[in-house]
């Protein structure tokens, strides 16, 4: 078959074969992004305002004996990436003191949260942040 093509037609041929190959190759090295892509999209990477309730009531009370287990804690935010940062955090402690943070949650799951009104600090880990498969 080869044999009765002319010089002219099979130097257009040729190429027109190397590109149908790289296209194929090209084609199957992509499929895998595309599926995690998708992935991300059926099960986004959100942290919820239960989980940071949960995590900040072993946030200290900023009042003496500063104790660790809140009674009740609520967080809300405005943030609309995966972490949700800042939240907005109030915490009642056994004490009968409340507490307000505002909080930062890091990649790995620790956070950072600031007294509101206060130069303190309180630190702490982890947040189970969900991740998409």
């Amino acid at each position: 078959m080869i044999a009765g093509i002319r010089m002219r037609q099979l130097f257009v041929l040729l190429p027109l074969i190397g590109v149908t190959i790289a296209s194929a190759i090209a084609a199957v090295a992509g499929r895998g992004a595309d599926e995690t892509f998708l992935a991300e999209q059926k099960n986004p990477t959100r942290v919820s305002a239960e989980a940071v309730e949960d995590l900040m009531l072993a946030a200290p009370d900023p009042a003496p004996p500063h104790e660790r287990l809140g009674t009740r804690a609520r967080c809300e935010t405005d943030g609309r990436r995966e972490l949700r940062n800042p939240w907005r955090c109030t915490v009642e402690y056994p004490s009968g003191s409340v507490a307000r943070f505002v909080v930062t949650i890091k990649n790995d799951g620790s956070y950072v949260a600031d007294y509101s009104g206060d130069t303190a600090r309180a630190t702490g880990c982890c947040l189970d942040v969900p991740a998409a498969e």
